[in-house]
């Protein structure tokens, strides 16, 4: 069973037996519906289903040259509100199955972003198609968790606020030429980077560690696509789960300024959720690439 098929709604479901009336749903009727040739005898289909706003299931199968339908695999899914430009996205098939994730720098981030590419059949076509040779810089952002808690908000002042972004653009700029080779920037990096060290060492001793750090986005566990995340709540939206009928929250989130919508059941969120408070948890990381 798929962990986080519970993030969407569908925490009691424990067997193939109850997942199979929730395929045979998908198949008879879907969302969307999308078809592929990816070889001379086979074609890729890929089948939406939501079951609330913004969440659903996903199946991924192939059809033969006799017409037979064979289920590869599914997943679930949550679609993110708007797309984030990157310099260059490149994508990457997972050898033991039709999936794909999408790999990017980012400069906010300061490391490379991998996510799971949710448009599947839409890339499969474009390389049948010869044009997976395109400049990719389009991802719609997205997040499933199954394990989140929410904090209270760090309050700052305006003066705070204008110094943070005057930071972070001079910090941008930096990572930039520092990747272009650089050696000042670099330099002017690691100094940073030390001196950071150094203040936090001196904090940590007397205050709280979630106290000092407002937002945090670092990989976790042995999963590529895997993070833990720190951001602050912009909005909550409660979706009803229509199969289900299990309470969803679909968080907008801004994680180092990148914002993106996590979707977690409310059974396995702790704290209320809302706006100018932020959420702490592992999240699956997952992209809607703009082909």
């Amino acid at each position: 069973m798929h962990s986080y098929l519970r993030a969407i709604g569908f925490s009691k479901i424990k067997s193939r037996k109850q997942l199979e009336k929730i395929y045979a749903l998908t198949l008879k009727r879907p969302n969307r519906k999308v078809m592929t040739t990816v070889s001379i005898d086979t074609s890729l289909m890929q089948f939406e289903k939501d079951f609330g706003p913004s969440i659903g299931l996903t199946l991924i199968g192939e059809y033969d040259v006799n017409g037979a339908l064979s289920i590869e695999h599914y997943f679930p899914y949550i679609k993110g509100d708007s797309y984030i430009d990157y310099e260059h996205i490149s994508i990457e098939k997972q050898t033991d199955k039709e999936s794909y994730a999408g790999v990017c720098e980012d400069y906010r981030l300061g490391m490379t972003l991998i996510f799971y590419v949710l448009n599947i059949a839409d890339y499969a076509k474009s390389k049948w198609l010869n044009y997976s040779n395109r400049h990719l810089t389009k991802v719609n952002l997205s997040a499933l968790s199954i394990s989140g808690t929410v904090l209270l908000g760090v309050k700052k002042t305006k003066a705070e606020e204008s110094l943070e972004k005057d930071y972070k653009h001079i910090r941008d700029c930096l990572l930039s030429a520092a990747r272009e080779g650089d050696t000042d920037a670099i330099e002017s990096l690691t100094i940073s980077e030390m001196d950071t060290y150094t203040s936090l060492t001196g904090r940590i001793r007397h205050e709280d560690i979630l106290s000092i750090v407002d937002t945090s986005f670092m990989p976790c566990g042995v999963e590529c696509d895997h993070y833990m995340v720190v951001g602050n709540i912009l909005k909550v939206t409660e979706i009803k789960n229509a199969y289900t009928e299990e309470m969803i929250y679909n968080l907008l989130v801004e994680c180092n300024d990148i914002i993106l919508n996590i979707g977690i059941n409310s059974l396995d969120l702790q704290g209320e959720p809302k706006e100018g408070r932020r959420f702490r948890g592992e999240v699956w990381l997952q992209g809607q690439v703009k082909i």
